[in-house]
C-alpha cells in the first residue's frame, strides 16, 4: 500500500508537470466516456431502473396468450384473473388492471387522460404510499354501481391541479360520471408499466359503468383486457413461479375448453416486460445500435490518448533507463506507468459524467409519436456512475498498458549511450502508432457511414410515398363518450359535425376514422381464413386493421384497385364486410380474385364474426415508416362502433386556415368536448419521425466527435513523426533535396495511412450497417452514395490533416536541422 501511494503521488506530480498534455488527454477521454454515459442513461431508465416500490425484485409482469388472441394484448379476461389470483401458490397476491383513456372534467374543463383501473389491492401489494390523501382500498374493488374514486398521478396533479392539496374531496366527472378525488400517488410512481406514466386511477370495478364498452370486462371471459402483475412469496423464484402457472394454465384450459383452450402464460421480471407496451421495439433496437457505437467512439478515444502516450513513453525512455539502472524491475516500471494512465482515466471518466449530466435533457424524456405520456428518466443513478467508472478504468488500462510495456522494455545501454538522441530512422520505429492512426480513420469512417446512412433515411421518410396523401389535410381526434354521449348521442354528434364541417369554405372531402395513418391508433385481432385452418398449436395470424366510414379513401386518396369501397347499405344490420390491402390479397389468396371471400374476426373484445372482402386497396404505411409492406384491412364505422374517432378534412386551401374553424364547429355542438389532437396530418406523421430524428442527430454527433478524433489522431502522428526526422530533412535539404521532396517525404506516411484506414473502414462499416436494416428507411446499408461521399469528406479532412505539418517541414532551416539536438 506505501508503495502504490508513492506511484500515486509520483502520477499526480507528473500529471501536473505536463498540464497541457494532460488537459488534451482528459477532455478526448471525456468526449468519449461522456457520450457512453449518456447513452447508458437512456438504456438505465428505459430497462434497468428498478421500479419505485419496496422489493421490486419479487415483482413479475404475468402474459398470457391463447389461441385466437393477438400476440400483443399479453392479457387475460378478468375471469382469468381471479382464477389465477386464488390458485397462484407462488406469489403473495396479484394485481390487474385495464388501460384507458377517458375524459376528465374539472373546473369547466374537459382532458382525456391516461388511466389505470385497478384492482382494490393494486396499491398495497406494490407497497406504494400517498403522496397526499389515500389511495383506493381493497374493500373497493366490488363495489359496482358506486360512485368511482380517483387518485392522481402526481405529475398530472401538478400539472392540472397545480399541486394543490385541497384537491382531495374535489367533485369531477369521468366520461360524465360523478367523482371524487381521494388522493395523489407518489413523484416517483408512474404506474405498473414504468415507462408509461398514469394520470389517473380508478376502482376496476368502474370500469363498465365509465367506458360503458359492448360488454362488460368483469363477467366476459372473452374480454381479454386485464393486465396482470404478481409479488412473489419471499424466497420463490421466477422459475418456480412459472411452473406453478403452467399447472393452473392447463387447469384451465380443460375447465373452460372453449375461451381458455391452449392458453399460455409466461411470467417476466418487470424490466424485461418494459418495451411491450410501446409496441414495436425501435427505441430497443436504436438504443441498443447505440450503445455500440458508444463503445467504438469510446475505443477511437482511447487510440487517439494511446498514440500520445506511445510518443510521450518514446520521450520518457531515458528516465526509464534510469530507474532501470537504479534498481527498479520491470514490473514496477509497468505498474508506475498504468498508475498514471489510471489516473488519467478516473479523470477523463469524472469529467465525462460532469459532461453527460450536463447534455443529458432536464425532464425525462417522451416519445411523441406513441401518442401516451411515455416517461423516461435520464437522470444519473448507482448504475451510470458504475458504467462509468468501470469505462474509465478500462480505459485506463487500455491506453496505458502498451505504452508502458514498451518502455519498460527499452534496452538500457543503448537508451544511456544514445543520451536522448531522436531517432532518425524512419516509420519503422513507429508502426504501432501508425496502426492507432490507421485504426482510428477506420472507426471515424464507421461512424460517419452510420451518421450519412441516418441522415438519408431521415430524409427519405420525410419525402416518400406512404401510400396516402398526407398533404392538405387536418387531423383532429376526439371522443363524445369522454362527456357522458351514449351510442345514439355520439352518432348524432358525427352527422351533425361532418354537414357542417363540409359547409367550411375551402373544405375539399370529409371523412372519419378510428384513427389516422402511422398515428399509433390502430386496432388489432386474430384471423382465421376460410378454408385455411392453422396447424395445431399455432396461433392464428393476427393483423392490424382500422374502421372507417365510407369517404375514407377519397380524403385520403388511397387508390381502391378492386371492388368497391364502403356504401350506404353496409348498415349493422348487413352482412358484416371488408376492404384488404394488396399484400393481404396477395399473401393469403394468391394469383385468385379475393373478391367474395371470407375470413373470421376475433378481437380482444367480442366473439369472432366473419367478414366478407368487398374491395382491395393499394398498400400503405400504417404504423411506422420504416414498416415492410404488411397486411391491413378496413372494417366500416357503422358496423363496428366506436365512440373516439379521428375527423380528416382535405381542403384545397392551406390546412393550418382551419385549425380554429374546424375545433370551433365542434365545440357549437358539444362545448365541452376536448379535441386531443388537432394538427396538420403532415405534422402528426412528423411527431412519428422523432426516434428517426432522434437517431440521426445522435449519429451526426457521434460521428462529429469521431471525425475530430481522426484529424487529431493524423495530425499528432504526422507532426511527430516530422519532428523526430528534423534531422534527416536537414540533411536531405543540404544534400540538394527541395521542398516539394520534403513534402512528398512527409505525406507518403500521412496519405498511406489514411488510404488503408479507409479501406478497412469500409469493409468494417459493411459488417456493422448490416444490423441497421430495421432502423433505415429506403436506404440500404450498402448505399454506394453514402460510402463515396463520406470517404471523399474523411480523405479530404485527413488530407488537410496531412499537408499542414508537412508544409511546416519544408520551412526548417538546414542549418537549424543539422545542430538539431
Amino acid at each position: 500500500m506505501p508503495t502504490l501511494l508513492q506511484d500515486i503521488r509520483y502520477g499526480v506530480r507528473m500529471l501536473m508537470k505536463t498540464p497541457l498534455l494532460t488537459a488534451v488527454v482528459a477532455v478526448t477521454l471525456a468526449l468519449g466516456i461522456g457520450a457512453n454515459a449518456l447513452i447508458f442513461s437512456f438504456v438505465n431508465g428505459f430497462l434497468l431502473r428498478p421500479m419505485p416500490v419496496p422489493h421490486p425484485e419479487q415483482i413479475a409482469v404475468l402474459a398470457a396468450n391463447q389461441q385466437g388472441d393477438s400476440p400483443l394484448l399479453y392479457s387475460f379476461s378478468y375471469p382469468e384473473f381471479v382464477d389465477f389470483r386464488k390458485q397462484a401458490d407462488s406469489f403473495a397476491d396479484l394485481v390487474g388492471y385495464i388501460l384507458a383513456q377517458p375524459g376528465l372534467t374539472a373546473d369547466g374543463r374537459v382532458d382525456q387522460v391516461l388511466a389505470s383501473y385497478v384492482t382494490g389491492n393494486y396499491f398495497s401489494v406494490l407497497g406504494v404510499k400517498p403522496a397526499l390523501g389515500r389511495l383506493i382500498l381493497g374493500s373497493e374493488e366490488n363495489q359496482p354501481g358506486e360512485q368511482p374514486v380517483v387518485v392522481l398521478g402526481y405529475s398530472y396533479w401538478q400539472k392540472r391541479f397545480g399541486g394543490d392539496p385541497g384537491v382531495v374531496g374535489k367533485q369531477i366527472r369521468v366520461n360524465g360520471s360523478q367523482a371524487t378525488i381521494i388522493g395523489v400517488v407518489p413523484k416517483q410512481f408512474l404506474g405498473a408499466i414504468s415507462v408509461i406514466e398514469m394520470e389517473i386511477y380508478l376502482p376496476l370495478s368502474n370500469v363498465a359503468s365509465i367506458e360503458q364498452g359492448s360488454s362488460n370486462p368483469e363477467t366476459d371471459r372473452n374480454a381479454r383486457v386485464v393486465r396482470v402483475l404478481g409479488r412473489l412469496k419471499p424466497g420463490v423464484g421466477f422459475s418456480q413461479a412459472q411452473a406453478s402457472v403452467n399447472v393452473i394454465a392447463s387447469r384451465l384450459g380443460k375447465q373452460y375448453p372453449s375461451t381458455d383452450g391452449n392458453i399460455m402464460v409466461r411470467v417476466y421480471r418487470e424490466r424485461l416486460a418494459r418495451p411491450a407496451p410501446l409496441g414495436n421495439n425501435l427505441v430497443v433496437v436504436i438504443a441498443g445500435f447505440f450503445l455500440i457505437l458508444g463503445a467504438l467512439l469510446l475505443l477511437l478515444a482511447c487510440m487517439n490518448v494511446a498514440n500520445v502516450l506511445l510518443a510521450r513513453a518514446t520521450v520518457r525512455q531515458r528516465e526509464m533507463g534510469l530507474r532501470a539502472a537504479l534498481g527498479a524491475g520491470r514490473g514496477r516500471l509497468i505498474r508506475q506507468m498504468l498508475t498514471e494512465t489510471i489516473l488519467l482515466g478516473i479523470l477523463g471518466g469524472v469529467l465525462g459524467v460532469i459532461l453527460g449530466e450536463w447534455a443529458s435533457p432536464r425532464d425525462a424524456f417522451g416519445l411523441a409519436s406513441t401518442r401516451i405520456p411515455v416517461r423516461i428518466d435520464y437522470s444519473f443513478d448507482w448504475h451510470v456512475f458504475a458504467y462509468s467508472f468501470a469505462a474509465a478504468l478500462f480505459t485506463g488500462i487500455f491506453v496505458g498498458l502498451w505504452p508502458a510495456l514498451r518502455a519498460s522494455r527499452a534496452d538500457l545501454n543503448s537508451i544511456l549511450q544514445e543520451g536522448g538522441r531522436s531517432d532518425s530512422a524512419g516509420a519503422g520505429r513507429h508502426r504501432l502508432r501508425s496502426a492507432l492512426v490507421v485504426a482510428q480513420v477506420a472507426g471515424s469512417l464507421m461512424l460517419l457511414i452510420v451518421a450519412g446512412l441516418f441522415v438519408r433515411s431521415l430524409r427519405h421518410a420525410e419525402t416518400m410515398y406512404l401510400g396516402f396523401d398526407p398533404g392538405h389535410v387536418l387531423d383532429l381526434t376526439m371522443d363524445p363518450h369522454q362527456i357522458g354521449y351514449d351510442e345514439a348521442r355520439t352518432t348524432e354528434f358525427y352527422r351533425q359535425l361532418e354537414a357542417r364541417a363540409r359547409a367550411l369554405p375551402g373544405v375539399q372531402a370529409i371523412s372519419f376514422a378510428f384513427g389516422a395513418p402511422m398515428a399509433g391508433t390502430v386496432k388489432s385481432g386474430s384471423v382465421t381464413f376460410e378454408g385455411q385452418m392453422a396447424p395445431s398449436g399455432q396461433q392464428p395470424l393476427s393483423l392490424f386493421f382500422n374502421s372507417i366510414n365510407s369517404t375514407y379513401f377519397e380524403t385520403l386518396r388511397v387508390p381502391l384497385l378492386r371492388g368497391r369501397a364502403f356504401n350506404e347499405s353496409d348498415n349493422p344490420t348487413a352482412p358484416p364486410v371488408v376492404i384488404i390491402n394488396q399484400t393481404m390479397a396477395d399473401r393469403f389468396w394468391p394469383n385468385q380474385n379475393p373478391l367474395g371471400k371470407s375470413f373470421s374476426l376475433k378481437t380482444a373484445t367480442g366473439p369472432p364474426k366473419t367478414l366478407q372482402v368487398v374491395g382491395v386497396a393499394a398498400n400503405g404505411k400504417y404504423l411506422f415508416v420504416a414498416e415492410d409492406p404488411t397486411p391491413f384491412f378496413y372494417v366500416p364505422l357503422v358496423q363496428n362502433y366506436t365512440s373516439a374517432r379521428t375527423l380528416l378534412v382535405r381542403s384545397s386551401v392551406p390546412p393550418e386556415t382551419l385549425l380554429a374553424s374546424v375545433p370551433a364547429e365542434i365545440h357549437k355542438l358539444a362545448p365541452d368536448l376536448p379535441v386531443t389532437q388537432a394538427k396538420t396530418l403532415k405534422q402528426a406523421i412528423g411527431d412519428d419521425l422523432l426516434e428517426y430524428r432522434l437517431g440521426a442527430g445522435v449519429a451526426m454527433a457521434m460521428g462529429a466527435i469521431g471525425l475530430i478524433l481522426a484529424v487529431i489522431g493524423i495530425y499528432g502522428i504526422v507532426s511527430f513523426s516530422a519532428a523526430q526526422r528534423t534531422r534527416e530533412i536537414g540533411i536531405r535539404m543540404a544534400l540538394g533535396g527541395s521542398a516539394r521532396d520534403v513534402m512528398r517525404l512527409i505525406l507518403r506516411q500521412g496519405v498511406g495511412m489514411v488510404i488503408v484506414g479507409l479501406g478497412v473502414g469500409v469493409l468494417a462499416a459493411l459488417g456493422i450497417t448490416r444490423v441497421m436494416t430495421r432502423l433505415l428507411v429506403g436506404v440500404s446499408p450498402s448505399d454506394p452514395m453514402t460510402y463515396a461521399a463520406v470517404s471523399l469528406l474523411l480523405t479530404a479532412v485527413a488530407l488537410l490533416a496531412c499537408w499542414i505539418p508537412a508544409r511546416r517541414a519544408t520551412r526548417v532551416d538546414p542549418g537549424v536541422a543539422l545542430r538539431y539536438e
